[in-house]
């Protein structure tokens, strides 16, 4: 009996450690631009810094991420998706998201679309802390993208009443476009 209790405590160990949920990394984005000019006999060069470099790791701090949800999507001709973001989308492990602040969002469309993408304004309870009220939006053009990083620990905030985030097909062909949408349960 107490080789047995000790069995199932430890294979409960393993069990949990095999669970475990680590999210950490980093954000690099950097130009590969060169911008050169003559100026009489001699080139004068215009060198850029990287746009952004962030590090995280696993929590809920400034600089700590513990979810991200990324999804690729169409929609047709005028079409709507919104997304919940208090317990309304799944990352890619089938797991439910309830975001408590989001610290990294990024939204890509590929140059193949022939419409624009419209994020923001969803018809009730918008999440507005990343654009400023309820009705802005951003447009994302065909082979454009979008990227939000706030790494502090406040980074935008969502709430039961301020979680929904809608992206609008502003065309009449169909358009495909990911979303990365990163933070902290």
């Amino acid at each position: 009996m107490k080789n047995t209790i000790i069995t199932a405590i430890i294979f409960s160990v393993f069990a949990i450690a095999a669970i475990a949920d680590t999210f950490s990394g980093r954000l690099v984005t950097y130009t590969d631009w060169k911008h050169t000019k003559k100026v009489g006999a001699s080139t004068v060069t215009e060198t850029f810094p990287e746009f952004s470099r962030w590090t995280h790791t696993t929590g809920t701090n400034a600089n700590q991420m513990n979810v991200i949800v990324r999804e690729t999507t169409t929609l047709t001709n005028s079409q709507s998706r919104t997304l919940n973001l208090s317990g309304g989308v799944s990352d890619s492990f089938g797991d439910v998201s309830t975001f408590q602040t989001v610290r990294f969002f990024c939204v890509t469309c590929p140059s193949t679309n022939t419409n624009n993408l419209s994020i923001g304004n969803a018809s009730s309870n918008q999440w507005a802390a990343w654009a400023g009220a309820t009705n802005d939006t951003v447009t994302v053009r065909p082979g454009g993208s979008m990227i939000l990083i706030a790494p502090d620990a406040t980074g935008y905030a969502v709430t039961t009443n301020a979680c929904n985030l809608s992206f609008t097909n502003l065309g009449t062909n169909s358009i495909i476009y990911s979303s990365y949408i990163g933070g902290a349960e």
